[in-house]
């Protein structure tokens, strides 16, 4: 029996490297997967005007007109966030335009 072993030096050191590049691949998918900023605060912000508004409209403080303009201005500012997130030009590697449209 031979103790002449080849020692495999490069093994650790490459295991080392092909960790790094699939935690660098995993940062690089969690950010491309992340909410677009704007659009989030789009959605926040028109989640509260149209909750205020309804709450306003059950108490009477606003009319039923108005209360519709609110509703379709909520709808507006959703279509406005779906742009921001899935437009041209966004992260997400979409092909652009409106998604709900193709």
């Amino acid at each position: 029996m031979s103790k002449n072993k080849k020692r495999h030096h490069n093994s650790s050191a490459a295991a080392k490297a092909q960790a790094r590049e699939e935690i660098r691949a995993d940062l690089k998918d969690r950010e491309r997967k992340r909410m677009n900023p704007t659009a989030r605060n789009l959605l926040l912000g028109n989640l509260v005007f149209l909750g205020a508004c309804e709450w306003m409209a059950q108490k009477g403080l606003i009319s039923d007109t108005v209360a519709g303009i609110c509703t379709i201005l909520g709808v507006i500012l959703l279509m406005a966030a779906l742009y921001f997130q899935f437009g041209k030009g966004s992260r997400s590697g979409g092909s652009g335009g409106w998604p709900l449209l193709k």
